[in-house]
């Protein structure tokens, strides 16, 4: 049995009740779905209300946040796999069966692919990955674009895991995601697997703050794995992480944060970053630029 984990807190009644459905849907394999209210103003119960399935197990928790509420729902969980869904979401028919062949006897965390929407959920963009394997490289340079909801992770690596970290909200799967490849190959299937409600309080338009979070959870890995912090690898991540501030502040009009965030990218690599930084600095006032330029030139 595959358990779907769903927080729910305060949700469009509408965008749950779908978001519902599709979790409930014939899918192929034995499922059960945990809706965890975090303490929602109207009780997701009472939205459900006429829904008598078996398989819907509501739970409501004093309202403590995200993580919180998916550690409630795995505490919760019966199943040998688990998959996290989102309550402004719709799950594709039959992905999480498609996801338990795909993860074999061998216990890997498989994968699909995002839809990326609008309210509507009009397509936009689709988000995946070919990374097949060892995966943890990629998700610390960025380049394992999977979203959490379109993976499902055998009980063993989650139990392994432990829950997710509320001091690392926003971008806390990226945490929770480090730690599972720490643990667990991938198998991706190329497949759609979710399609995500992007809106006006989508958690991916905190920009800022995930990018915070999201050297937070490289610093922790560092901890746990300290050969990897002055590694190649681990100075390029930090590298990365950097660039894409640097990114967002010359697009922003910020261009002293930018270069700040360029000479920091340097730093942690200069070879493998100054290309990429020469780039950003295209965009930058031409003084501004050439400061960049200087700092590659030293490197």
């Amino acid at each position: 049995m595959v358990s779907l984990v769903m927080p729910v807190w305060n949700t469009k009644p509408s965008w749950l009740r779908e978001a519902v459905a599709s979790a409930l849907a014939k899918d192929g394999c034995e499922i059960e779905l945990i809706v965890v209210d975090d303490g929602s103003d109207e009780p997701a119960a009472d939205l459900l209300r006429d829904l008598d399935d078996p398989r819907l197990d509501v739970v409501r928790v004093p309202h403590g946040g995200l993580c919180a509420a998916r550690n409630a729902g795995i505490e919760r969980a019966r199943g040998e796999a688990i998959r996290f869904v989102d309550s402004d979401d719709v799950l594709e028919p039959g992905s999480t069966a498609k996801l338990l062949e795909l993860s074999g006897p061998d216990g890997a965390i498989s994968y699909g692919d995002t839809l990326v929407c609008d309210d509507d959920l009009r397509p936009q963009k689709t988000v995946g990955s070919t990374v097949q394997g060892d995966a943890l490289a990629e998700c610390m340079l960025g380049d394992f674009t999977v979203y959490i909801t379109g993976m499902l992770l055998p009980r063993a690596v989650v139990e392994a895991v432990g829950g997710f970290d509320p001091s690392s909200f926003p971008n806390e799967d990226f945490d929770y995601v480090l730690r599972a490849l720490e643990r667990a190959p991938v198998r991706g299937g190329g497949f759609i697997a979710s399609r995500y409600r992007r809106h006006h309080a989508s958690i991916t338009g905190r920009t800022s703050a995930a990018e915070v979070n999201t050297e937070r959870a490289l610093e922790k890995l560092f901890e746990r794995r300290p050969d990897l912090r002055h590694s190649p690898l681990g100075r390029l991540a930090l590298s990365r992480l950097d660039l894409r501030a640097a990114t967002r502040m010359t697009q922003a009009g910020r261009p002293v944060s930018s270069v700040r965030y360029l000479g920091a990218a340097i730093r942690h690599s200069p070879r493998s970053a100054a290309r990429e930084a020469i780039g950003v600095a295209a965009g930058l006032p031409r003084g501004v630029a050439r400061r960049v330029i200087v700092a590659r030139r030293g490197a």
